[in-house]
């Protein structure tokens, strides 16, 4: 049985190495994962014998069921209690969502954390000031005048959706809602390296929100971080490094509000080939 690309095989319950293979060792684990003995380890690309745990038991893992009734239960909350996020609690988000795939180990993705509404307000300051300097970006004439050069999606998603978005964010003064991360006390930002997978920042920062779930947290995703790529000034006062792309933002804090119902959304389309 052929157990990664590097040439390692199971045959007869011995492990087997194959000189001739294409690939070389990537340092994924697999072979600390299924070696009988527990005899092999990596030592090197961020991984060492210490990340290697004992499988849970089956009577650890939750059904199908239970997943679902989770993965139910979760909502977008957009208004948070005034409690805090617990250091232990935010560890435990953390140590769940680094069990995410995410690509050719070792892991590119990087995680921001700002603990508590002092730290992601002043980083809410900063974005909307940011905001307001690229505002004048997006009147309708420019946005007419590049019309030629954009798609006619990214046209009408800039027209129809970041304009006003942009417009409602900015009207407010101080004192109003904070329509950005809604008051939450954590948030937690993914960004990748430039030759990472895109889709890996997304599915760590969707582990982090069903761990938090999970832990009886509400979460909310904010698409529009991903627009600081563009601000040197954030990207410097923060440490994103050049050439690290921001994906996404997970709000996280203990719900305000407690939902009646569950909602089941559906795709716009499956299709069996």
């Amino acid at each position: 049985m052929q157990v990664c690309g590097a040439g390692l095989k199971i045959e007869d319950g011995a492990v087997i190495f194959d000189p001739d293979a294409f690939i070389g060792c990537m340092g994924c684990g697999q072979c600390m994962a299924v070696c009988p003995s527990g005899s092999i380890t990596i030592t090197g690309r961020r991984m060492s014998p210490e990340m290697r745990l004992p499988m849970p038991a089956p009577g650890d893992i939750a059904r199908p069921d239970q997943l679902e009734s989770l993965l139910l239960k979760r909502r977008s909350v957009r208004i948070f209690s005034e409690r805090d996020v617990e250091k232990s609690v935010i560890d435990a988000i953390l140590r769940m969502a680094s069990t995410a795939p995410m690509g050719i180990p070792p892991s590119d993705v990087e995680i921001l954390v700002f603990s508590g509404r002092e730290k992601v307000g002043e980083l809410r300051d900063d974005v909307m000031d940011y905001f307001r300097s690229m505002s004048k970006y997006f009147n309708r004439a420019l946005l007419l005048l590049m019309r030629p050069f954009m798609g006619k999606g990214t046209y009408e998603m800039l027209r129809d959706f970041i304009r006003p978005l942009l417009a409602e964010y900015l009207k407010g003064g101080e004192g109003s809602p904070d329509l950005l991360f809604y008051d939450s006390p954590l948030l937690l930002i993914f960004h990748s390296g430039e030759f990472s997978y895109p889709a890996d920042p997304l599915i760590a920062a969707t582990y982090a929100m069903i761990a938090a779930e999970s832990l009886g947290l509400g979460t909310c995703m904010n698409g529009m971080i991903p627009m600081i790529d563009y601000s040197r000034k954030i990207r410097r006062k923060y440490g994103i490094p050049k050439g690290n792309r921001v994906a996404l933002g997970l709000m996280i804090g203990y719900p305000g509000i407690e939902y009646k119902w569950a909602l089941r959304r559906g795709f716009a389309s499956v299709v069996y080939r």
